[in-house]
């Protein structure tokens, strides 16, 4: 895992020789998509599958303030003890936290709930928004339990020099509201379809 998805894309751009793609990202991948373009010219349009401007922000979103001030302060000190105290009370309380923090202690190889909380406050694209300027295509849904509606508008706003940033949050009408669009997959590829030829005429 690394924050800096650039890198391994390059290589894979370089290897083939590819220079006008479309790059689609899905879950944590709708930052790592975007941060990939910020870099790299090859890439001509991306699709941000789900809004993801700050991996952190994202995790900890559904903790009271308090708990979120706490954790975030204990992380700039590199204070091991308040963040792991945090993070098991909040996994005590709720099963969502649980698994989303055993979840991602797996997924990065981390050894304690502090550890992984550092290595995901790397992963947020703002810092490098202004340096995407390829086609953008950002995909929602309205009942997302892991992503607040905010983010949506954060990513969005950040796209200052994108050729034609656009939105689409889809609906329970459209059977596609929750996370990943998980009811409706062929809806969300035909939209991300119709995007790609809309755009590469």
């Amino acid at each position: 895992m690394t924050h800096e998805w650039e890198k391994p894309v390059k290589s894979i751009l370089d290897r083939y020789g590819l220079d006008d793609l479309t790059i689609v990202g899905a879950l944590l991948g709708g930052m790592l998509a975007p941060r990939a373009a910020a870099f790299e010219a090859g890439i001509k349009r991306v699709v941000a599958w789900e809004a993801m401007p700050d991996f952190l922000e994202v995790i900890i979103s559904t903790c009271p303030r308090v708990l979120q001030t706490l954790m975030k302060a204990a992380l700039r000190l590199k204070s091991k003890l308040p963040s792991n105290l945090a993070a098991k009370r909040e996994m005590a309380a709720d099963t969502m936290a649980e698994w989303g923090i055993k979840h991602g202690m797996c997924a990065f190889g981390a050894g304690s709930p502090h550890e992984y909380l550092t290595m995901a406050d790397r992963y947020q694209m703002l810092d490098i928004a202004r340096l995407i300027t390829q086609d953008f295509l950002l995909l929602g849904s309205t009942r997302d339990h892991f992503i607040p509606r905010g983010f949506y508008e954060q990513v969005i706003d950040s796209m200052v020099n994108v050729k034609s940033p656009n939105c689409r949050l889809f609906t329970a009408r459209e059977e596609a509201e929750n996370r990943c669009k998980a009811g409706n997959t062929r809806l969300v590829l035909d939209v991300i379809m119709d995007r790609i030829a809309g755009v590469s005429r």
